[in-house]
This record gives structure tokens, sequence and C-alpha cells, in this order.
């Protein structure tokens, strides 16, 4: 299974960050996360049983369509 680097930051650091990587300004390492969220409550509330669940689900589904 491939490990997902996730971050937690402000929105207004999220935006900035996106914003410099479009503008070229920064580049991002293979190590920084992929995902972003503005707190550990948006992330808990992601990963609740009931979306695990659905996650898995999509994982499956996509698993035998390719």
């Amino acid at each position: 299974m491939a490990i997902l680097h996730i971050g937690v930051k402000p929105q207004s650091e999220i935006r900035a960050r996106l914003i410099a990587i479009a503008n070229g300004d920064l580049k991002p390492t293979e190590n920084e996360p992929k995902v972003w969220f503005p707190s550990i409550r948006s992330l808990a509330e992601v990963l609740s049983d009931q979306n695990r669940e659905l996650l898995k689900l999509i994982a499956v589904f996509l698993s035998n369509e390719f």
C-alpha cells in the first residue's frame, strides 16, 4: 500500500503555498504532503467510519475498473 503524506495548515497558508507552486516559486519535494487540511478536525471528519468505508468501496471499484 502506498504512503499518503497529509499536512495540516491554516487555509490561508495552504492557499499561499498553492499559489507559490502555481507561480513556480516553490517546488514541492517528494516527501511533502500531497493532501492538506485546514484543521485536525477536518481530517477527522474525512476519516470517520462511514467515510473510510466509502473510501474502501471506491478503492475496490477502481481496482476492478482497470
